[in-house]
């Protein structure tokens, strides 16, 4: 009898010791995984490929590595080749440290990587340049005050206070041109809204806004003619009393119809917009030069900027269009990478290392 009752007790306690064991053993494990995905200690890299073929299908199907459309949805092929934008999304599965990447496409000339901000800005040699950290130019003309505490030319809203370029009326609106600004909008400036100019030229505008930065020109063509707008959402970010960059792109072409806008705002491709083959319509600016501070449209209505501006320059060119990037920093466990242009494309690498 003893003995029998030995044997049943043997398995029952096999068994709690079986289930002790997965009761610890189970965190630990989704404890190491956890450990793992976020510190990586045996360091990470892994290589992704993307084809298009002759019908524009995308191949492979992932979850890891896949195409969307401007707005975020998926795609799943290319058959009119690139029109505009895309997002190349990259999820590797694990949280990235200060990773290396590196990308390269294949395609018809007129796709290239939406290349950040930062990268754009060591490539150009600008023609005009005001460095406001270090005071007003004295060919300047207007109110706003140099600020040495600050390091920046201060927009004083209640005073009204602006900048100007004299005689720079038939300035800045024939031609490509880049345009980059650094600034700080005050706490005044988010109860000011909307059209707050950075700097403009009437027929082409950078606002700051309540919820956006604008990019604005037009009209193109005549007097009638439309206008072209990227706006940059500020949404939930802590935006005011913040240093912030951006570089604005207008690039005419109407010999190959390929005439676009482009945004990077804080090292983030914003979007391109197309027109083909308009062009900024000259007459439309009258003889407003460039200014800083205050734009005259809306008549007149428009609220003036109160912050700093640390720095604007403009060249008469556009970035590089890159079909590669080499050895770019990312910290994240998403990689949003833009593709744009007009044309086709058969493939895409990259490869992620840590």
């Amino acid at each position: 009898m003893e003995e029998n009752n030995k044997e049943n007790i043997e398995p029952k306690t096999l068994l709690s010791k079986i289930l002790i064991f997965f009761a610890f053993a189970i965190p630990i494990a989704i404890l190491l995984f956890a450990f793992y995905i976020n510190y990586l200690p045996f360091g990470y890299s892994e290589n992704y490929e993307l084809t298009i073929d002759s019908e524009g299908i995308i191949s492979p199907l992932s979850n890891e590595i896949y195409i969307t459309n401007s707005i975020g949805r998926r795609i799943l092929s290319l058959p009119d080749g690139i029109n505009g934008q895309v997002n190349l999304i990259v999820e590797p599965k694990v949280v990235l440290n200060n990773a290396i990447v590196n990308i390269s496409i294949n395609g018809d000339e007129g796709v290239y990587i939406g290349s950040s901000l930062k990268m754009n800005l060591s490539e150009l040699t600008w023609d005009y340049e005001w460095k406001f950290s270090e005071g007003i130019p004295e060919y300047l003309e207007g109110t706003a005050e140099y600020n040495g505490e600050l390091g920046c030319v201060y927009f004083d809203a209640i005073k009204e206070q602006t900048l100007y370029l004299p005689g720079s009326s038939r300035m800045f609106e024939s031609g490509p041109m880049s345009i980059y600004v650094k600034w700080m909008p005050s706490k005044t400036s988010e109860f000011l809204g909307d059209y707050q100019r950075l700097v403009g030229h009437y027929n082409w505008e950078i606002y700051q806004g309540l919820g956006e930065i604008k990019f604005k020109i037009g009209r193109m063509n005549n007097v009638t003619g439309r206008f072209y707008e990227i706006n940059y959402p500020i949404g939930e970010k802590i935006w005011f009393e913040s240093e912030h960059e951006l570089l604005a792109i207008y690039w005419p072409d109407v010999s190959d119809n390929n005439g676009h806008i482009e945004l990077f705002v804080d090292n983030n491709f914003v979007e391109r917009i197309d027109f083909g083959e308009d062009i900024i319509y000259t007459g439309y600016n009258s003889e407003n030069d460039l200014g800083f501070g205050w734009s005259p449209h809306s008549y007149g209505k428009n609220p003036f900027f109160d912050g700093c501006i640390y720095e604007v320059k403009i060249i008469n060119n556009k970035i590089e269009e890159k079909k590669y990037i080499d050895s770019f920093n990312f910290d994240s466990f998403l990689l949003v990478i833009p593709i744009v242009g007009r044309g086709n494309l058969s493939s895409i690498n990259i490869r992620i290392s840590q």
